[in-house]
């Protein structure tokens, strides 16, 4: 059968080179090799054990010595005569099958269909390579899959998520003894479930804290905390009176004793119910263009 291009090396098979010693003349060196009229093609001179006249001949790829190979012929360093004799053989190479491609091995040609932890490289699968519970934890490389394969039980969905203790809640159910600081959004914590030490502030909103969980601006639903407004009983916010000079009490009353020093504002007057004591080492100080009154 004849080929395109180099013929099959018979790999790993010693093959008997069909006899040159008709084509010797004294002066031509190079001759085509073949093995059952098949061209053979050695990588190199190694690769051919070569007789002249009983004589092994030294394989040189310099063609300094004995004799060398260029392409498919055998090239001799000195030209044989006629009437010499000529036998070779070729020493099939080993092949190097390289590496395989991508996808190209499935697991019918894995032995025993079976992919275990020692044939894995750690950190070569991810989830998307892995058959439904075909792979277990102590299988999977750190980071490969999300929290959902990882738990030992139960499964994620919308209604559950996975607590610090690697067991899964559902949602609503976790009190503010099973949480850490800022590790929960809004919409994994039931109604009056977090109390204040378990949020920080402005990360929860009104509807999801426990009655007394924090000061009343946080609970008040309308209005805004500030030094000027205070919250009534109804939960109203009212603005303090800041120039406020009526009662409907009748009367005012004081204490009959200044004990911290204290200075009238410039241009304005003050009056005391007397009689009044003055508490040692302390003073009031009426600055000029102001009157105190002791009535």
């Amino acid at each position: 059968m004849a080929y395109i291009g180099n013929s099959p090396a018979n790999v790993g098979n010693y093959q008997i080179i069909d006899d040159i010693s008709s084509s010797f003349n004294g002066s031509t060196t190079s001759f085509a090799l073949a093995s059952g009229s098949i061209t053979v093609t050695p990588a190199k001179s190694g690769q051919l054990l070569v007789g002249v006249n009983g004589v092994m001949q030294e394989p040189d790829d310099t063609g300094t010595n004995g004799f060398k190979v260029s392409g498919s012929n055998v090239v001799f360093s000195s030209a044989p005569a006629s009437g010499d004799t000529f036998w070779a053989v070729y020493q099939g190479q080993s092949v190097d099958i390289g590496t395989p491609s991508d996808d190209v091995v499935d697991t019918a040609h894995i032995k025993d269909n079976a992919i275990t932890t020692a044939k894995i490289a750690a950190g070569t699968i991810i989830a998307s390579d892995v058959a439904d519970n075909s792979i277990t934890n102590a299988k999977m490389a750190d980071d490969a899959v999300g929290v959902a394969e990882l738990s030992a039980s139960g499964t994620a969905s919308n209604s559950v998520f996975l607590r610090g203790d690697n067991s899964w809640a559902t949602a609503g159910s976790t009190s503010a003894s099973d949480l850490t600081s800022g590790t929960l959004p809004i919409a994994r914590i039931a109604n009056d479930a977090i109390d204040s030490q378990h949020y920080a502030a402005g990360s929860i909103d009104n509807e999801h804290l426990a009655d007394d969980a924090v000061g009343v601006a946080e609970l008040s639903a309308t209005g805004t905390a500030s030094s000027s407004t205070f919250l009534r009983g109804d939960n109203a916010w009212v603005a303090l009176s800041t120039d406020a000079n009526t009662t409907t009490k009748g009367l005012y009353e004081m204490a009959n004793t200044i004990a911290a020093n204290y200075t009238i504002t410039t241009n304005n007057n003050a009056i005391s119910a007397g009689p009044i004591t003055i508490n040692s080492s302390i003073s009031v100080t009426v600055p000029s263009g102001s009157t105190w009154v002791i009535a």
